[in-house]
């Protein structure tokens, strides 16, 4: 549920922390807030992951892009990038996303991406309207929201009083960008059309485990954009992974088969 739209003061040259991944609804972001005279603070948190490479390379070309781009009006500051491992633990933050996720199974970057949100309070996390993911249903099932507009830039944000303790405990801290946080990924990609951006779809990144440099298919990510409707972004053998993994999921074997697969192939 959101509430009340509230407006502040326009501040000129404010600066917006970003976590940026290279990926499509990031990349929005960081697409849609060029478009005003602010300073955009980019933040990467590294942990180790396969897809680090592809993403950080992304993040270099669409940032040569923005700045390319003659409707550009930002200041895009340089690249901050942490390594999870230095993100202090937080025995509240984690009980709190331990107790959420035995409930709905939203991913164990949470907890540390909350425990970082806790020192920057206000930074941005990219979320798109997707009624299928398990993250957007729990922050939908559980939370209420207010819209908050301030000069430029506008987000949604937990509220306290009406939100659930724990969800407002591991999300408090974050600021969901508008109007990414109420379209479908379908409707952001044609928004990429009218900001003049389409190129730069196919540049951002989203697989967390690549093969051969390529999309894996069967990640969480990979299996996201099937479903929600951006195939194309795909080449064929991951589409054929992806359709092996939809055919035989339900049967008890499939289980030891991706323990194999993992160990053999890494995805």
């Amino acid at each position: 549920m959101i509430n009340n739209h509230l407006q502040m003061e326009p501040k000129t040259k404010t600066i917006v922390n970003v976590l940026w991944t290279g990926g499509m609804d990031s990349s929005f972001r960081m697409i849609q807030l060029s478009k005003f005279p602010l300073l955009i603070q980019p933040v990467y948190i590294m942990d180790n992951r396969r897809s680090e490479k592809r993403e950080l390379s992304a993040i270099t070309e669409i940032t040569r892009a923005i700045e390319d781009h003659p409707e550009t009006c930002c200041t895009i500051l340089p690249l901050l990038k942490f390594d999870v491992t230095k993100i202090p633990p937080d025995k509240e933050i984690t009980d709190a996303f331990q107790r959420l996720h035995k409930v709905i199974p939203i991913g164990s970057q949470y907890d540390w991406l909350a425990r970082f949100a806790k020192l920057y309070p206000g930074i941005e996390i990219s979320f798109e309207k997707c009624e299928i993911n398990q993250t957007y249903i729990c922050m939908h099932t559980k939370g209420s929201y207010q819209k908050v507009t301030e000069g430029y830039i506008s987000y949604a944000m937990l509220e306290k009083t009406n939100s659930d303790p724990d969800l407002y405990t591991v999300f408090g801290n974050f600021h969901f960008p508008l109007p990414l946080f109420e379209i479908t990924k379908i409707e952001e990609f044609n928004r990429y059309k009218t900001l003049g951006f389409e190129h730069i779809i196919n540049k951002t990144w989203f697989c967390h485990k690549p093969i051969n440099d390529e999309p894996c298919g069967v990640c969480k990510p990979c299996q996201s954009v099937v479903q929600e409707g951006l195939t194309f972004r795909l080449p064929t053998s991951a589409i054929k992974r992806y359709e092996t993994e939809i055919k035989y999921r339900q049967f008890w074997w499939f289980f030891f088969y991706k323990k194999i697969r993992r160990y053999i192939n890494g995805y």
